[in-house]
């Protein structure tokens, strides 16, 4: 595991495209030969144009995953892709994840040449709704006996045991449209919409912080079609995240009461849903883990594919190199010397359930 090799895997897998509405052929091309290299045979599987490969070899023991897509690179950079400065690594998806994805096929190269059994699944859209892993979930059910799975993300490598729920929808308020100039002959469903938020966003059950139990975000508001007209129609969509202490049937009953929507002025239309998860490791393996890594388990506030494993196999966990601030900014990096840390980290817990 030389930082050579782990420099020249990085670079390729930054260079081959990956971006939303990009062909991931490239991505998949530069690890496929990878993985029958070591030995794994290779399944590929797709769902709705998203290819996710999943590759075995013997009994598994380990499952380590990974995704090789980003979001849109974006403007405003000053570092080039893959340009490297010391041990730092540029590049969308240097961090998030094509850098910790190194660290897991070193891991798993090692692993593989010394006969431990693995389970290899890389994806290509956890970022845009997690189809691929959905995918090879459905057609491996073997994933629900294998003693351990590992989902890469980056952690500093501090074990994450749980990840909230994401429930996303769109509220829309009706109102009756009028000239601007005679209000009352109207209903303005903008400001309609506004009050409703408010008290969406007042209620004590949501907090500012993303460790709080429960957090909304109005990330999008649309109304009104010109200036001097009363709108009748105005949307919000919000982004709500809820701890495992919830269900995303009870999220949207809260939602519903603090919008008033029983008024039959307001609708809420679910966008996207995935439940919360909470690992099923056992206390004396977590144990063993914080122990080596030396560091305690903790929740994230955000979602991974670990939802999607979750389904057939709680013995689960999150983690990975490098922090999770640094993902999807302007000139996105990774030390090089974390990469290599994570392979070894990543190989000594594939050896410790072998």
């Amino acid at each position: 595991m030389s930082k050579e090799r782990a420099l020249e895997l990085l670079l390729s897998l930054l260079n081959a495209e990956s971006e939303p509405q990009m062909s991931k052929e490239p991505v998949l091309e530069v690890v496929a030969p990878i993985l029958e290299d070591m030995g794994l045979e290779v399944h590929r599987h797709e769902n709705q144009g998203n290819p996710a490969l999943f590759a075995n070899k013997g009994q598994p023991k380990v499952l380590l995953s990974g995704h090789l897509d980003t979001v849109v690179r974006g403007e405003g950079w000053t570092r080039g892709q893959g340009e490297v400065d010391g041990d730092i690594v540029y590049g969308r998806g240097a961090l998030d994840m094509k850098g910790p994805c190194v660290s897991l096929l070193l891991a798993a190269e090692r692993l593989s040449s010394e006969g431990v059994g693995l389970a290899i699944v890389l994806t290509t859209d956890e970022e845009v709704g997690m189809m691929g892993a959905k995918e090879v979930v459905a057609n491996h059910p073997e994933i629900a006996d294998i003693p351990l799975i590992l989902v890469c993300e980056p952690t500093a490598f501090k074990p994450a045991v749980e990840e909230k729920g994401i429930t996303q929808l769109r509220v829309r308020v009706r109102g009756r449209s009028a000239h601007a100039s005679m209000p009352e002959l109207g209903d303005n469903a903008v400001e309609g919409l506004l009050r409703r938020l408010q008290n969406l966003m007042a209620s004590e059950r949501f907090g500012t912080d993303g460790q709080a139990p429960m957090t909304a975000s109005i990330d999008k508001i649309n109304g009104g079609v010109l200036i001097n007209v009363i709108p009748d129609s105005a949307t919000a969509e919000i982004d709500i995240r809820f701890s495992a202490d919830h269900t995303n049937q009870e999220v949207l009953g809260i939602v519903n009461d603090l919008l008033g929507t029983a008024d039959g002025r307001a609708e809420v239309e679910v966008l996207h849903q995935l439940p919360p998860v909470r690992t099923g490791i056992g206390a004396d393996l977590m144990a063993s883990i914080e122990e080596y890594l030396g560091a305690k388990h903790y929740s994230v506030p955000y979602g991974t594919e670990m939802v999607r494993f979750a389904e057939l196999n709680p013995n689960i966990f999150i983690l990975g190199p490098g922090v999770v601030e640094v993902a999807h900014k302007l000139d996105e990096w990774i030390d090089i010397n974390e990469v290599l840390k994570g392979a070894q980290v990543f190989y000594d817990i594939g050896k410790m359930v072998s």
